[in-house]
């Protein structure tokens, strides 16, 4: 299959070009296998070329081959996730457990967002998968930033509804401790208050 650069993208009414042995050629939403957000100038996609209703030519069966692109409102969208739950390891433990919570908290996303690849790579050759109460497990367990990050770099599970809800709960839930811890637990002493009074 041949390999282009997608050189103009319409958003809005799902349509653009990609380029073919040096001309542009139309390629529809529609057209792609995976499903997996919007396609954004710049990307790399393979393609078979096919014809529309029309006759004309037109790229048909469409795969990405290179993943979204970083961009700087992701790192600075992160940083603002990780502010909270940050300081508060920094006010909760002594600078050498800091070190090692945070060392593991990092090592946690690498391992997560290989595993994201791994499944990524897995979807493309029809092998076997990652349960995806897995992949939340990791995200749980504090993967969650290499997990938002593979979900932007990799196109992957960051389309599926049902999976970014659940993938967004977890991140509330460690935004929810987090705060708490630096407020007192003022939420969860309030919450076991009102149980008790039930």
């Amino acid at each position: 299959m041949p390999t282009g650069k997608i050189t103009e993208w319409n958003r809005d009414r799902g349509f653009g070009y990609v380029t073919h042995e040096g001309r542009p050629l139309f390629v529809h939403i529609h057209e792609f296998t995976e499903r997996t957000g919007t396609p954004v100038k710049g990307d790399i996609i393979s393609f078979a070329v096919g014809v529309d209703r029309d006759g004309r030519p037109c790229a048909v069966q469409a795969v990405y081959r290179a993943g979204g692109r970083f961009k700087f409102w992701h790192f600075i969208f992160l940083a603002v996730l990780l502010a909270a739950p940050g300081y508060a390891l920094y006010r909760g433990l002594d600078p050498l457990m800091l070190r090692y919570v945070a060392g593991g908290w990092a090592l946690l996303s690498v391992v997560t967002f290989l595993i994201y690849f791994w499944d990524k790579r897995q979807a493309r050759g029809a092998g076997q998968r990652e349960p995806e109460a897995f992949l939340h497990l990791l995200e749980l367990l504090g993967g969650w930033p290499g997990a938002w990050l593979a979900q932007r770099r990799l196109r992957h599970k960051n389309a599926k509804v049902s999976y970014q809800f659940v993938f967004w709960l977890i991140v509330a839930l460690h935004e929810f401790v987090a705060v708490d811890f630096l407020r007192g637990w003022a939420l969860i002493h309030l919450a076991i208050e009102r149980f008790h009074q039930l």
